[in-house]
């Protein structure tokens, strides 16, 4: 299960939208939004509801050094590995204009949640960064290499429990997003720590 959860910003609407969450089953990632909108002169506040899952709304894969032309979209779950000479990588990404958040809207707040299955033997760190070059439809661990990265907006550490969520905030990366129309390229997932150590996530499937 991945999860972004976001409280946007507006002038006299409230707009929540979650992705990937749904009753009795557990998503790969979700998004929660919540946006304020005030308008010039009297309006009602009012709330409404975005539920998006599934594989319209949120893509996903990891790269895999060790077999550096080959695409891993597919399976129910992908690798963050540290090993400097074999390392795998992870990419989430979400379909915010699946929400129709305006630009003139803003996040208050953003949170990342990752569901590991199966956690390393001792705890890691895992580096989010934003991606802003498209890696879409099937990426590989070489033209990963060719892509170009933001600044590291945050870090999580995995603990060494199995099935358990993660949290990263990434307010700033999902503020710019929803302001401006900047392609949404989401987030690279990696290790940069010492050491062979391998952080199995949930893929978005439903598990």
């Amino acid at each position: 299960m991945r999860r972004l959860r976001v409280t946007p910003r507006r002038i006299a609407v409230l707009l929540a939208a979650t992705v990937g969450v749904g009753a009795g089953v557990a998503y790969a990632a979700t998004l929660s939004v919540g946006s304020w909108h005030l308008w010039a002169g009297s309006q009602t506040l009012t709330k409404a509801t975005c539920t998006l899952t599934g594989t319209a709304q949120t893509t996903d894969a990891d790269v895999v050094q060790a077999n550096a032309n080959t695409a891993n979209t597919a399976g129910t779950t992908m690798l963050v590995k540290s090993n400097a000479a074999s390392a795998d990588w992870s990419f989430v990404l979400f379909n915010l204009s699946s929400c129709a958040i305006p630009t003139t809207g803003g996040a208050d707040s953003a949170t990342l949640t990752l569901f590991i299955t199966t956690a390393p033997a001792s705890s890691r760190t895992i580096t989010v960064t934003p991606v802003l070059t498209s890696w879409l439809p099937s990426p590989t661990w070489n033209t990963a290499q060719t892509l170009t990265y933001g600044s590291a907006t945050t870090t999580f550490t995995t603990g060494t429990a199995n099935n358990t969520a993660k949290s990263a905030t990434v307010t700033v990366d999902v503020d710019s997003l929803i302001k401006s129309s900047t392609a949404n390229f989401g987030w690279r997932l990696n290790d940069t720590g010492s050491g062979n150590a391998t952080t199995t996530l949930d893929r978005k499937s439903v598990v």
